[in-house]
């Protein structure tokens, strides 16, 4: 008797397997769909209590510290006289060490690097339009009239000191020193970590200088027993 070739399982055994298989699969998929539906609900949950908590606040800690620049005469010449660093959180206090009646008033205004005057021609026209030195006058409500002032100091972006300012519509924090001798001005350091603050003397051009901003250090805690 011919005997009939192996051509596999029978068609009974077969759709046995292939039924498991399926089922086995559509049992993943719904595990695959739970688990999508629960990430969803952590997400949510996630954006749910940040819009109820509200941003990460990015305020500085106070650190008790604080820096001076001062405003000095020496030797015939304007200059400002600073540190090289700040730390976020220090207070960082201007000092105007000169005679208004025989030098002038001062400002002393954050500015964008590429906004500082670096040629004479170029201070010698920084109180015309488009020109970093009349911005400044502007962020303080010059008017042009009376040559008064309205706004002191100038506040721009977050509270202290943080914010550059440029000449083309870019507000910067800044403070005017006023007609009187020994006017001073003090509030903390806001600016990133990291940053350069770069400042000048709207009403002598010349004046400028710059101050790394650091981070502050953080204490290590102290060990237990």
């Amino acid at each position: 008797m011919a005997r009939r070739p192996n051509l596999g399982p029978s068609p009974g055994l077969g759709q046995s397997r292939l039924a498991i298989a399926l089922e086995g699969k559509g049992i993943a998929l719904k595990l695959s769909r739970a688990r999508l539906r629960a990430l969803v609900l952590v997400a949510s949950s996630a954006i749910l209590a940040l819009a109820v908590s509200g941003p990460v606040s990015t305020a500085a800690t106070p650190t008790g510290k604080t820096d001076v620049v001062s405003i000095e005469l020496t030797k015939g010449k304007l200059k400002f006289v600073g540190p090289e660093t700040v730390t976020v959180g220090d207070q960082l206090e201007i000092v105007n060490k000169t005679n208004p009646k025989q030098v002038g008033p001062h400002t002393f205004s954050l500015v964008t690097k590429g906004s500082l005057p670096k040629t004479p021609s170029a201070r010698k026209s920084c109180f015309t339009p488009k020109h970093i030195c009349l911005a400044v006058a502007k962020w303080h409500g010059f008017n042009p009239k009376n040559e008064k002032i309205t706004i002191n100091p100038a506040k721009a972006g977050p509270e202290g000191w943080s914010t550059a300012g440029n000449a083309t519509g870019k507000k910067g924090d800044s403070w005017f020193s006023g007609e009187a001798k020994g006017g001073h001005f003090s509030q903390e350091v806001t600016a990133e970590a990291g940053s350069t603050l770069y400042y000048l003397c709207a009403v002598h051009p010349w004046m400028q200088g710059k101050v790394t901003v650091e981070a502050p250090v953080v204490p290590l805690p102290t060990p237990t027993s």
